[in-house]
């Protein structure tokens, strides 16, 4: 009786042992857009320019508030504007991280190293690091590069919004239900279709580019377990004289300005972009990138056609599933 009373409990303290190590420490996901504008007017030998970068950067934290994974892109959205205020809408853009060797920084670095190169550097090297530790690196030079021997060889570039995007994301990270054990991955998917071009709209230009952010955190089985959404949308006024003045000195991302994005008087649900992103985002939880890329769309705002979202969210989500997506691939 004392040999099986002996064996019963070993085989419940084995058992114990297994599901303390199957459980996974979970972690905050957070993401945060830092924009700048900036508008050049046309002349008669060279084109002006509607021009948004938006540093985008994608975290997990545990609960001691340490990065445990971090991802940093930059959509550097650049329309030329003839002089006559007119501009190609049939532009299609790629992120910094997208465009590889073709961004072009490696022959202009000193160290060799192109963008995307230099920015998995710096990512890999806050991992670990508390927001107020990444805030504290200091910059030097002209190009206000980390103040970092460590970071010397692999990451001379300017890290300012870099940094000031990952403290931001560490600041507002959700428990959403990712774990340290998944994989972060950041989409963005950019697109053009609401521009007008004077001719098209009384001699009144607007340059428009609407860039959607997707962080996704994702298990070994490739079913995400969290997801944040959010988008910039950025507008440059063009007169047919060629100049071109961005509409606002400031670019808050939709999530961030809430009721102030004015959706909810238009929605026939009531509900505003923001509730919008994150009920769709919270729709995606459990599912694989090939499940997400298999949500239909219907009506002419290419609402989801989800049932289970009837209530929740009737906006455009083309723009969603194409950054998850990114973000997974």
């Amino acid at each position: 009786m004392k040999k099986v009373l002996a064996l019963v409990m070993v085989l419940a303290l084995a058992l114990s042992f297994t599901a303390c190590g199957s459980s996974a420490q979970k972690v905050k996901t957070g993401i945060a857009i830092v924009s700048s504008l900036s508008g050049t007017n046309a002349s008669a030998d060279e084109a002006g320019l509607a021009q948004v970068d938006s540093t985008v950067a994608a975290v997990t934290v545990d609960e001691s508030g340490k990065i445990v994974a971090c991802k940093i892109d930059v959509a550097q959205n650049k329309v030329p504007v003839n002089a006559d205020g007119s501009f190609d809408t049939s532009l299609t853009f790629k992120s910094k991280q997208e465009l590889g060797t073709d961004y072009g920084m490696t022959p202009a670095s000193p160290i060799g190293k192109e963008w995307n190169e230099q920015a998995d550097a710096f990512a890999a090297y806050v991992v670990g690091k508390t927001a107020a530790e990444v805030e504290a690196i200091g910059v030097v030079g002209e190009h206000n590069a980390p103040d970092v021997a460590d970071l010397a060889a692999s990451c001379t570039m300017n890290v300012v919004d870099i940094k000031a995007a990952i403290v931001e994301a560490c600041n507002n990270a959700q428990d959403l239900g990712a774990t340290a054990e998944d994989t972060l991955g950041l989409g963005l998917s950019t697109e053009m279709s609401s521009s007008k071009l004077p001719a098209d709209n009384e001699g009144a230009g607007l340059v428009q580019t609407d860039t959607t952010y997707a962080a996704v955190t994702y298990d070994k089985d490739g079913k995400i377990t969290s997801t944040l959404l959010n988008c910039t949308q950025a507008k440059f006024d063009t007169t047919t004289e060629g100049a071109v003045t961005p509409k606002s000195e400031t670019l808050v991302p939709k999530m961030e300005q809430g009721d102030d994005y004015g959706m909810r008087a238009a929605s026939p649900i009531g509900k505003e972009w923001n509730e919008q992103a994150t009920a769709f985002a919270g729709y995606l939880t459990g599912k694989t990138a090939a499940e997400v890329s298999g949500i239909g769309v219907v009506g002419e705002h290419s609402a989801p056609d989800v049932a289970d979202l009837a209530a929740s969210c009737t906006m455009n989500v083309v723009a969603f599933i194409d950054a998850v997506g990114r973000a997974m691939a």
